[in-house]
């Protein structure tokens, strides 16, 4: 019997991180100098905004994010959307950010703009929409006036479509891109921006199975973050390098990783981080046969990610949960958690998530003996993804379709034998 693939597992809580660009532009308040409490509020809605639409992605630099704030109306639009992103409403996010375009837009400004929009819909898995805004903050980058800030403004576009192609299964294209943005960085002397490409190619080689070449890319990321004092930044080139060494099979060397990224992200009280490092070990100790230690971390990284309110990290911790109950032979609770996942995958509109969700339920179905439930979630799997078009994922499901139909045929063989 064909074994039937596992879709969204180890790679499944997997981040890639960015920092802020510096994309630097004078700020106009007017000939009165803003009084400190105005200067507070600033700064609080330049980390909302922040907050609200990294994911991991490039995003604005703080200066920039001041520029944009600084026109009243657009201020109230961009507030809008950072709470609505925070809320995981993306789609409502996204016609805010729109509204914050217009004819009279400097080039800086669009490109920033159309960087967020980008943002918003790659969270929700809309490829083809997030490349068309990442394009249009490509192509307004390139009306920029200084030399400078027109390289970091092409940069983030370029990374940011590498990460879409990634997503895609475009490993090609999304090792283009992020070669590109690495090339500016290193050109303009920015090592952050340099360790962050690194860390993507990194994650687009391990994708691609070249696992020296993914190991050697976060290695050197790790270097420059270690060197800029970037701690935040080394913690996920550590837990990126744990992926990598589970890949190889060095389950020792990946638990040991992802345990140092858990305690850089600790002594930082990041998180999220936390969430992320606890996730990534469950799939690692998953992976050992240590069951109970992975039931563990996922129950600890779900707990994080209901404190802080993140409902894909929650989604994928539940999908977690579902895979380690599916190994101890608890098909009743894997069903639930994952079927758990699904809907918050469906609700905040995530259809990578979704599609990933439908064929593990596909599978869990398949060793219930539940062969056409286990086919009708493969195909709606089948369907979301070719939608998508996320290459990697479309082989795997018409596999486990294959794999399902051959069973369906011998049940029905057998059948007929009996009744002759």
């Amino acid at each position: 019997m064909t074994i039937l693939a596992d879709i969204g597992t180890l790679g499944l809580i997997a981040t890639i991180f960015f920092g802020a660009l510096a994309l630097v532009v004078a700020i106009y308040f007017g000939l009165v100098a803003p009084s400190r409490k105005q200067v507070d509020n600033l700064t609080k809605e330049v980390k909302n905004l922040t907050d609200a639409f990294n994911h991991w992605r490039a995003v604005p630099g703080d200066e920039r994010l001041r520029h944009l704030l600084a026109e009243q109306g657009r201020r109230e639009n961009l507030a809008k959307a950072a709470a609505l992103a925070r809320e995981e409403k993306h789609q409502e996010a996204i016609r805010y950010l729109e509204a914050c375009l217009g004819p009279g837009v400097s080039p800086e400004d669009s490109a920033s703009i159309y960087l967020l929009i980008g943002n918003a819909y790659l969270a929700i898995s809309q490829f083809s929409e997030a490349e068309a805004a990442y394009k249009n903050s490509l192509a307004a980058a390139e009306g920029i006036a200084d030399a400078n800030d027109r390289r970091e403004a092409t940069a983030a576009a370029l990374g940011n479509l590498g990460l879409v192609y990634a997503d895609r299964g475009e490993m090609d294209k999304a090792r283009d891109h992020h070669q590109q943005a690495l090339d500016i960085h290193t050109e303009a002397g920015n090592r952050r921006g340099e360790g962050n490409q690194l860390g993507n190619l990194g994650n687009v080689y391990a994708d691609m199975g070249e696992l020296d070449k993914a190991l050697n890319h976060h290695q050197q990321a790790l270097e420059i973050d270690k060197e800029i004092g970037n701690r935040l930044g080394q913690a996920q080139d550590l837990g990126n390098l744990g992926i990598v060494y589970a890949q190889q099979g060095e389950m020792g060397k990946a638990r040991e990783h992802l345990q140092e990224a858990l305690a850089i992200c600790k002594e930082a009280d990041y998180r999220l981080g936390q969430a992320q490092a606890l996730g990534n070990l469950g799939i690692v100790y998953r992976q050992l046969g240590e069951l109970e230690e992975a039931l563990k971390h996922h129950q600890q990284a779900l707990e994080i990610d209901k404190e802080i309110g993140n409902r894909l990290g929650q989604a994928q911790d539940l999908g977690g949960l579902g895979l380690v109950y599916r190994n101890i032979g608890e098909l009743d609770k894997a069903r639930e958690h994952l079927q758990e996942a699904l809907a918050i995958q469906r609700g905040v509109g995530d259809r990578l998530g979704e599609a990933k969700a439908l064929g593990n339920l596909g599978i869990v179905y398949r060793h219930q003996g539940q062969l056409d439930k286990a086919l009708q979630h493969f195909q709606q799997a089948l369907s979301l993804f070719q939608a998508i078009g996320a290459q990697r994922e479309i082989a795997t499901t018409k596999e486990n379709i294959a794999s399902v139909k051959k069973a369906i045929r011998g049940q029905k063989a057998r059948r007929t034998r009996k009744k002759g």
